[in-house]
């Protein structure tokens, strides 16, 4: 009978956990383990998300990226393991499934086309479907993390000395999360009743302007991808709305974001220190390197996680450093006498993984526990 009730209760955990209304409270976004002489929490998700997103501006993404949450368990989910890795591999998802990992931060997106079914014969489906069977949360921060300041270009441009640095191209930002408003002029008597349908959007912040006994003007702040959901609100109001505009707020450089980084060395170098340097900082052993014409020492360099293809072109330095460069790229380059040193695309961001660990350990308090994966690598070896 004993072994009876613990497979229940085990069973209806997430349940009871769920409806302590009768106690008097609802479920904690933050849950410390009882009788446990650690730090380590459990967070539900949404907080978990949250404070990632503080970390990170996902608006800093590329706009063909896709980031931010891909995979979310039903809710409540409680986060108390996060696994870091560069890419999500088969081998990835059953190291964090062994370790019993709540959430999944994969450097690289795992969903980036539009999936139009989920079979067991493909290894994204697979692995999309265990996570969700396995309540495996998925976050994806991608090119928010190359932009940020201090971010997956920073690091890797810390391979050299350099006296100062700036982004290849900066990230343009409005002043506030927004980057949209629509403006919608509308009939006084269903203002009230339209601000209570668009307070059920997520993310969407309203004011309200009246222009005359007759009208009022509801503005609403909201990005792209909560346009639609607000549209969706007003329809029933449609016989109401006298227009609708939509306008795109003005966006400014943020100091210390943005793709790349070109930095100034304290002293010149040689091609082959700086092809140490870079070797030592990735824990390479080989790397691929294209000497510029008439380029004998190093003064500056522009660095690019990742593929430097379409970001490394006709800059003012002596060195490119990225993973992978198109033949026609590394060889304009070399002509006009910039030399490249190619590393393989993961290898110029997978090092920074255990930055991004510590730097979330003090972002969560050391309240959650965070692994960089073991079975993470570059799919190409040196043979």
């Amino acid at each position: 009978m004993g072994f009876i009730f613990r497979v229940v209760k085990r069973v209806l955990q997430p349940t009871f956990t769920a409806n302590l209304g009768f106690l008097g409270t609802s479920t904690p976004l933050y849950q410390r383990k009882a009788n446990y002489n650690s730090n380590i929490c459990a967070m539900e998700l949404t907080l978990v998300v949250k404070k990632l997103k503080e970390f990170a501006d996902p608006n800093l993404a590329e706009s063909w990226d896709n980031v931010g949450l891909l995979v979310e368990p039903t809710a409540p989910h409680m986060v108390k393991k996060v696994m870091l890795t560069n890419d999500l591999t088969e081998a990835v998802y059953q190291e964090a499934r062994a370790w019993k990992a709540n959430l999944i931060i994969s450097y690289h997106p795992p969903i980036f086309v539009p999936m139009k079914k989920l079979v067991q014969s493909n290894w994204k489906d697979r692995i999309i479907t265990g996570c969700l069977e396995n309540r495996i949360a998925v976050f994806s921060p991608h090119t928010s993390y190359d932009a940020v300041a201090g971010g997956v270009n920073d690091w890797l441009l810390q391979a050299f000395d350099v006296e100062s640095s700036h982004p290849v191209t900066p990230s343009l930002v409005t002043s506030d999360p927004y980057n949209k408003r629509l403006q919608i002029t509308v009939d006084n008597d269903v203002q009230e009743s339209m601000l209570r349908s668009l307070s059920r959007v997520e993310h969407a912040q309203t004011t309200v302007n009246e222009l005359n006994e007759e009208l009022s003007q509801i503005n609403v702040l909201c990005c792209q991808g909560n346009i639609s959901a607000i549209l969706e609100c007003t329809e029933c109001f449609s016989a109401n709305i006298k227009s609708i505009e939509l306008i795109n707020l003005e966006k400014k450089p943020k100091p210390g974001h943005g793709m790349g980084r070109i930095g100034k060395l304290v002293s010149p170098i040689s091609v082959s220190e700086a092809v140490e340097k870079v070797k030592g900082h990735l824990g390479l052993s080989h790397v691929r390197l294209a000497k510029g014409v008439g380029c004998e020492s190093i003064s500056s360099v522009a660095v690019c996680a990742g593929s430097g293809s379409g970001l490394l072109k006709n800059l003012s330095v002596s060195l490119y450093v990225t993973g992978e460069m198109g033949h026609h790229d590394v060889l304009h380059a070399v002509q006009s006498g910039v030399s490249v040193i190619l590393c393989d695309h993961s290898n110029t961001e997978r090092g920074f993984l255990k930055v991004l660990q510590k730097s979330l350990i003090s972002l969560f308090s050391n309240e959650i526990e965070f692994k960089v994966s073991k079975f993470d690598k570059d799919p190409l070896d040196i043979v």
